[in-house]
Parts: structure tokens; sequence; C-alpha cells
């Protein structure tokens, strides 16, 4: 006989019962689940999602934003004159300055959304804003605009700063003239200047040359645009552009006729006065100058009225020089502006961005 002791319950010589894998690791689990929920864990809720990444701001994207959002508030206004009746000369003006900042809105949305600020976004940024009104419900007058016809703009009262921000805009507001506009249009104070000099060498250039354009619309709406009472260090380079153009111009009045003649002396005379303005004691007009082809007629003459002023409207940037201050691209852009406005009686469209290819 075997000394075994069969188990109570059990047939003599019937193996003994051993709990299975599956039993012990289910077990396991049961016995595991009191101390993991005393943990405070929730088995039974999905993880939360990682946090969304913040979205790194495009090169100078508040200034940009900035000057976007002016653009859209001068387009609303001048698109309200152009509704109201305006006729002429000015309609035609104010017409071709809408179009031009419509295209000028475009390409600098276009810059922030290939750098990956969203649409939407820039939209909400830069929409125009309601304009003010007082207790009565009344439109709010702006304070310290001119709207008599050829003033200049305001004189500017804030402080210069050198950081890129998004400035005041001009108060188009209460823009109900073509004079109102044209003052608004002229309405780039210093410190504009200064924020636009702080920004990338690409934002730089095409406000630069955005905001020449802008000038000449002022320009030809009859705002006063003159150079800075103190020569900036694009200064010499303005002289080394308007002194050629003078003597072109005299070439120009000498071999035309008629109507065109009378066009060539005009042009001359506003280029006299231009020259005057930005000649100082220190400075010395350059000479020695030479026609780019010989000039006989008044065909030859005309060529050479548009290829002296489409020359000098492409060197806006070169005026302004490889690293401009403030003052020097306000230098450039006023002195542009004014060459931009002759070239259109000259046949010559305004251009949304003279002197790029943005």
């Amino acid at each position: 006989m075997s000394g075994d002791t069969p188990r109570p319950g059990s047939r003599a010589g019937a193996p003994v019962a051993r709990p299975t894998r599956r039993l012990l690791v289910l077990g396991g689990v049961a016995a595991a689940l009191p101390s993991v929920a005393g943990c405070g864990l929730r088995l039974d809720l999905p993880q939360p999602p990682p946090p969304v990444p913040t979205r790194k701001p495009a090169p100078d994207e508040r200034f940009l934003l900035g000057v976007i959002a002016d653009l859209r508030a001068l387009v609303q206004a001048a698109s309200g004159l152009e509704r109201s009746g305006v006729d002429g000369d000015a309609r035609r003006l104010v017409r071709e300055t809408v179009a031009v900042q419509r295209r000028q809105v475009a390409v600098l949305t276009g810059r922030l959304t290939n750098a990956g600020v969203p649409a939407a976004e820039i939209e909400a940024a830069t929409a125009p804003k309601p304009p003010p009104t007082t207790a009565s419900g009344s439109r709010a007058t702006p304070t310290g605009t001119s709207t008599s016809r050829g003033a200049g703009p305001a004189p500017s009262t804030a402080t210069p700063t050198a950081t890129p921000s998004v400035t005041t805009p001009p108060a188009v507001a209460d823009i109900r003239t073509v004079d109102d506009l044209a003052t608004a249009l002229a309405a780039v104070g210093p410190d504009r200047w200064l924020a636009l000099a702080a920004t990338t060498q690409g934002t730089r250039d095409v406000v630069l040359s955005a905001w020449s354009s802008r000038l000449a619309s002022a320009v030809l709406l009859d705002a006063t645009v003159d150079p800075a009472p103190t020569p900036s260090a694009a200064r010499p380079r303005i002289i080394e552009q308007t002194s050629p153009l003078v003597y072109g111009f005299e070439v120009v009045a000498a071999q035309s006729t008629g109507a065109r003649r009378t066009r060539a002396l005009e042009t001359l005379d506003e280029l006299r006065r231009l020259d005057l303005a930005v000649s100082t004691a220190t400075t010395s007009a350059p000479g020695g100058w030479a026609l780019p082809f010989p000039v006989t007629t008044p065909g030859a003459a005309q060529r050479l009225a548009t290829h002296l002023l489409g020359t000098a409207v492409d060197a806006t940037l070169e005026v302004a020089g490889p690293a401009p201050d403030g003052p020097a691209l306000d230098d450039a852009a006023r002195w542009s502006g004014r060459v931009q406005a002759l070239a259109v009686d000259w046949g010559m469209r305004l251009a949304p961005f003279p002197g790029t290819a943005p």
C-alpha cells in the first residue's frame, strides 16, 4: 500500500486539481484593481490629448497686421467717397487709389499666410472698425486733421520709437471729401518710419514701396508732401537722382511741341522745385549728365520723359540705402511719391509696389 492519504472528498487514486494559468492571472488582476483604484486612477476614461502647440509668430507679424488694417480702413473710406458722387479727375484718381491699395492688401496678406498665419486671424485683426460715436449717437470728429486742399498732415506729437509695433493709423472715420482722403494718405508719421526701419529687409522693402505709392496718391489728390526739413542719410542719393531729371526735362521741353511741350515745362517746373527742396548748403549737385540716347525729335522727347521718370521710380529702394533708418525711409518715400505723381502725368500707371516685384 502506498503511504499517501487521499484528501477528503476525493476519490482514491484521482489526480489532485491544480489552478490553471488563466485563473492565476485573473486572480492577480482582481487583486490589483483595489490598489489601483485606491490611487485615484480611472481606468474607464481615455487619457486627455496632448496640448496643442502655440503657433510661432511670423516675422514682423504685428507690424504687417497694422499696415494691412490701415490700408483696409483707407480703402473703405475711399470706396465710400467714390460712391458718394465724386466726379471728374478726382473720381478717377480715387478709383485708382482704391485699386492699388486693394492689391497691396492682397499681397501683404499673402506674405502672412505664406508664413503660416491663419487667414481668419488676419481678417479678425485687420477688419475696419466702425467709426466712434458720441453719447448722442453721432460720429465723433477726430482732432488734428486738416481738410483744406493742399494742407499737409497734422504734425505728430507721438514720441518716436525704434521698436516694431502696430502704430495708430491715421483717423479715417471722418473722411468725407477728397481733401480729407488726401490728408489721411499723406499722414505717415515719424514713429511709423522708425518702426519700419526695425523690420526685416523683405518687409522693409515691400512696405517702403507701398507707402511711397500711397504718398504719390496723396500728391495726385493735392496734398502737400514735402521733403523733411532735416536731410537724412538718403539725401545725397536723392540729389543724385533729381538733378539729372531736371537736366533731362530741359531737353524734353526743348524737343517737344504743342501740348506736350506745355506738359514738359510744367514737369520741369515741379522738378526744379523738388531739386531746390532737397538741396542743402552742405550738398552740391553732381554734373556731367549724359542722355541715354539721342533726342532730336518730339517722339524721342516723349520716350526720354518716360525713361527718366520710370528709372527714377525704380530707384526708390536704392535711394533709401542698404540699411536705412527711419528718416532715410521717410525721405526716400516722399521723394519717390513726388516723382511717381509726375510719372502719372506722362501716362504711367500708379503701381502698388513701385521698384519691386513682390
